[in-house]
């Protein structure tokens, strides 16, 4: 039996996690494209993450990381879109 071990997707995976946390810091630098960053981002980390989460012969924890790190994005993008488009609602 083999042991298991972190690939590449893993390391892309929460790579990629990361920086769409730390994204909003630098906002400052390039605000046009921060919501098409984001989504795209998002995107990318989800399918690397579910591919590495189902890899056989792979550790998940890395993976699991980085899929939770895409939701709290996810997330918190939903929340910024709910919050700007209720804006001037009279409800």
């Amino acid at each position: 039996m083999e042991e298991k071990k972190y690939s590449w997707l893993s390391y892309v995976s929460i790579g990629l996690g990361v920086s769409l946390i730390l994204h909003p810091l630098f906002t400052n630098v390039f605000p046009k494209y921060f919501m098409k960053l984001q989504y795209i981002g998002i995107s990318i980390t989800i399918v690397f993450s579910v591919l590495a989460l189902l890899k056989k012969n792979e550790k998940k924890t890395v993976a699991a990381i980085g899929l939770l790190l895409a939701v709290v994005m996810a997330t918190f993008i939903g929340a910024m879109l709910y919050i700007s488009f209720n804006k001037y609602s009279p409800v």
